[in-house]
């Protein structure tokens, strides 16, 4: 049995979502589980200071994934555009 109704393609979702696979986004990522492990091991070990050092590291990673991003190593589109930016919505 076959369907009159268009298929949709996979590769749709995958330009407008992207899925992580950039350098900043896996940059962002690794940085906050450096910071998720120095916190956790002030838990284990009592230390208000590396649980404070660990929490600036897991919000510096946000700026890590947001600077890279902008810098050019975030999703973009098969044109070469940043996306989300200038996409026509349907």
């Amino acid at each position: 049995m076959t369907s009159q109704q268009p298929q949709p393609r996979n590769d749709d979702v995958v330009e407008e979502h992207g899925h992580g696979h950039t350098v900043a986004a896996w940059a962002g990522v690794g940085t906050a589980l450096v910071g998720f492990l120095v916190l956790s091991l002030a838990v284990v070990f009592t230390s208000l200071v590396w649980g404070i050092v660990g929490g600036v590291v897991i919000l510096a990673s946000m700026a890590v994934g947001w600077g890279l991003s902008r810098a050019g190593y975030g999703v973009k589109t098969t044109s070469g555009h940043p996306v989300g930016v200038g996409r026509p919505r349907h």
